[in-house]
């Protein structure tokens, strides 16, 4: 085989030339660590806004008040804690967390059928026991929100009331 047949078929110089793959091997160690390092960031900033997450929107979450009384209290004897909550214009509510500290223990219940439409109301009981968890220090009622695909709960908008009254 001559010189002009070994460049015609890739002779030493030619396809099977080992340092023509080195930048390409370069090239794909470098794509990979700028993806790693991008993947690296994205994780820390997502963790950063998580943490830092409020609700989106004022919700203007309240208890409602009939006759100049808030609509919540206590009724010993059928052992539950009955509630009336109305929710602003804004966004609707898609379930509650109420929770109550009595002086003994406390106790927290996820109300998901309390579900409410802008400016709509909810009528709730949950059980409470005097006898068993003590007197009520204080009743926290917490919205959940599905402002876009993810439910959020908003802790900072809570209704809280520590002066419950028997039914």
């Amino acid at each position: 085989m001559n010189g002009r047949d070994k460049k015609q078929f890739g002779g030493r110089k030619g396809l099977w030339d080992k340092s023509g793959l080195t930048p390409l091997m370069i090239t794909f160690l470098l794509i990979s660590f700028a993806v790693a390092v991008g993947t690296v960031i994205m994780n820390f900033g997502s963790a950063q806004v998580e943490e830092a997450a409020e609700c989106p929107i004022a919700i203007s979450l309240h208890v409602a008040n009939i006759g100049g009384q808030e609509q919540l209290c206590q009724d010993a004897a059928k052992s539950q804690l009955s509630f009336t909550v109305e929710n602003g214009v804004n966004i609707k509510v898609t379930g509650l967390i109420v929770s109550i500290i009595g002086s003994e223990r406390a106790e927290t219940f996820e109300l998901n059928d309390a579900k409410m439409d802008k400016a709509g109301s909810y009528v709730g009981k949950v059980p409470y026991s005097t006898t068993t968890s003590g007197t009520i220090r204080q009743v926290k009622i917490t919205p959940k929100v599905t402002p876009y695909d993810a439910e959020q709960i908003c802790a900072e908008q809570a209704i809280v009331v520590e002066a419950v009254k028997g039914c």
